[in-house]
């Protein structure tokens, strides 16, 4: 119960505006990036390694294991709920912060789909990553357009 109370709190909390409130710029100089531990809900583990392979895969990031050699740290709560029968819930609140400034320079929130079917760590990992990409190419064309 506490489990599912601390995932319904998360999928509350609101997330930064895609357009207009993050200044993806500082997404420029992010190459190297160490994720910490995403919390103590079920499946966090999971979460957090599969994010990791999936910026390791990207091309774009490279995953470090100390904060030190680190441009930007992922933190932040993600987790898988298990309802049996094989269903889940996954909730994930994620930041980017810059470990000099302690300035959060990027955010996203994911909360499942109603219609989703498949692994929740899987799908919270991907839209993770898939959307750390996708706003590091915009300040990249952002930038080259200025």
């Amino acid at each position: 119960m506490k489990k599912a109370v601390v995932l319904a709190a998360i999928l509350t909390l609101t997330a930064l505006d895609d357009g207009n409130a993050q200044d993806r710029s500082k997404l420029l100089n992010v190459k190297r990036i160490y994720v910490a531990d995403l919390g103590k809900e079920e499946g966090s583990d999971i979460v957090k390694e599969k994010i990791k392979l999936l910026l390791m895969k990207s091309e774009r990031f490279t995953v470090v294991e100390s904060r030190e050699n680190a441009d930007a740290l992922l933190v932040g709560a993600a987790g898988v709920n298990s309802r049996g029968a094989g269903a889940a819930v996954g909730a994930g609140v994620l930041r980017l912060v810059d470990p000099k400034s302690e300035e959060t320079i990027w955010v996203y929130e994911y909360s499942r789909p109603l219609m989703a079917f498949g692994s929740e760590a899987n799908r919270i990992a991907e839209k993770t990553v898939d959307k750390l990409k996708g706003d590091a190419k915009k300040a990249e064309k952002q930038k080259k357009g200025n």
